[in-house]
C-alpha cells in the first residue's frame, strides 16, 4: 500500500465520520484547501453545504479520484 494511501485511509478511520470539512478532504485527497473552496465544484466532485459550511463525502472523494484516472 502507498504511503498515501495509507495516510489516507488512516484519516478516513481516525475521524469515523461520512462528511470532512473542507481541510479534512483536502488532506484526503492531497489538495489544498483553495483548490476545494474554488475549483471542486468545478471539476465535478460533489459538495454539501451544512449551516453554511462546506463539506465532502468520503464515499463520493473515494469515486471522484477514481475517475480522473489518466490512460
Amino acid at each position: 500500500m502507498s504511503g498515501r494511501k495509507a495516510a489516507r485511509d488512516s484519516l478516513g478511520e481516525r475521524l469515523g465520520h461520512q462528511y470532512l470539512k473542507v481541510d479534512e478532504a483536502a488532506a484526503y485527497l492531497g489538495l489544498s484547501r483553495r483548490w476545494m473552496y474554488r475549483e471542486s465544484g468545478r471539476y465535478g466532485l460533489p459538495r454539501y453545504y451544512f449551516g453554511g459550511k462546506l463539506r465532502f463525502k468520503v464515499a463520493d472523494l473515494d469515486h471522484w479520484e477514481k475517475q480522473q484516472k489518466v490512460s
